[in-house]
């Protein structure tokens, strides 16, 4: 098992390294990457970011993220853990959560602290989630990632993610909201986020019976996930185009109104007023794009 930890905090960058491992044969053995970022919000791939995020968040900078994976929306930061599991052994495995979740229960324990797996893919202390996780299959891998909430802005998280609902018509995915918690807030001390590692590394390898080599990004590596950031993840075509069509109802003048959203991009308003109320509720391609060159 090749054990790869990540030294960037580029949201977009980690994304696009996973991608990266998951599409190339780089490695001719199961992965097992790391990595934090600065703060994002990252979304499934079936999602609308349009629904699932509080539209004051749009307005920050904060990147919003679409990745290959399935699942919900999350918040990441720096003070949170990546972990993301690559195998081509992937018989059985496909959606099989508490497979790749054993791990990281087991690693958890080590610290006395009650955690459990709750399906579809959530792993909770009590009754408080701490970890959402997803997959993708792609090019006969599978991926299974997930985050593990450390010492999170839960005040970011409760506004913007799970207090936070918009009813639209549309095919796409919503997040399963759930109350969540950090996992410092029942230990002690601050967790170590380099312990922790070291301990998930050492259940995988006892879990799945596999032999460590650490794996050290070569420049080869890095030009190539960085043109796929740029290609890619930091595209507003993936990020917001990419959002299947859905439709939005508003009440103005005591009517109901509408506005038809395809492809990210708002094709269709039944009042001239709504005009003045858009640029309040959607996210523009000028506005994302300033974003990325600051």
């Amino acid at each position: 098992m090749a054990v790869i930890f990540s030294e960037s905090r580029n949201p977009y960058f980690n994304l696009a390294l996973e991608e990266y491992f998951l599409k190339n044969n780089i490695i001719d053995e199961d992965i097992l990457l790391f990595w934090q970022s600065d703060q994002a919000f990252v979304f499934g791939r079936n999602q609308n970011p349009f629904v699932e995020i509080n539209p004051k968040y749009f307005n920050l900078d904060i990147p919003i993220i679409r990745r290959v994976s399935g699942g919900g929306t999350i918040f990441q930061s720096s003070k949170d853990l990546v972990f993301c599991f690559i195998t081509r052994n992937y018989e059985k495995k496909i959606n099989d959560y508490e497979y790749f979740l054993k791990p990281v229960i087991n690693a958890l324990k080590r610290y006395n602290l009650n955690v459990s797996f709750r399906p579809k893919s959530h792993l909770f202390i009590d009754d408080y989630k701490i970890s959402g996780n997803a997959q993708a299959f792609i090019n006969n891998k599978l991926m299974h990632h997930g985050t593990l909430l450390i010492d999170s802005n839960l005040e970011i998280i409760n506004e913007a993610l799970v207090n936070y609902n918009f009813e639209t018509k549309g095919n796409h995915i919503l997040s399963n909201k759930r109350n969540v918690a950090n996992i410092d807030q029942f230990l002690n001390e601050p967790c170590r986020i380099e312990e922790l590692i070291d301990l998930i590394v050492d259940e995988a390898i006892n879990c799945m019976d596999l032999a460590k080599n650490n794996y050290i990004l070569n420049e080869e590596d890095i030009i190539k996930v960085n043109d796929l950031m740029v290609s890619k993840y930091l595209t507003w075509e993936w990020n917001f185009g990419k959002t299947k069509p859905f439709e939005v109802e508003i009440i103005l003048d005591s009517k109901t109104e509408k506005i038809l959203v395809e492809n990210g991009i708002i094709k269709y308003v039944t009042h001239s007023k709504l005009e003045t109320l858009i640029g309040l509720r959607f996210y523009s391609k000028e506005y994302f794009e300033k974003l990325n060159r600051k």
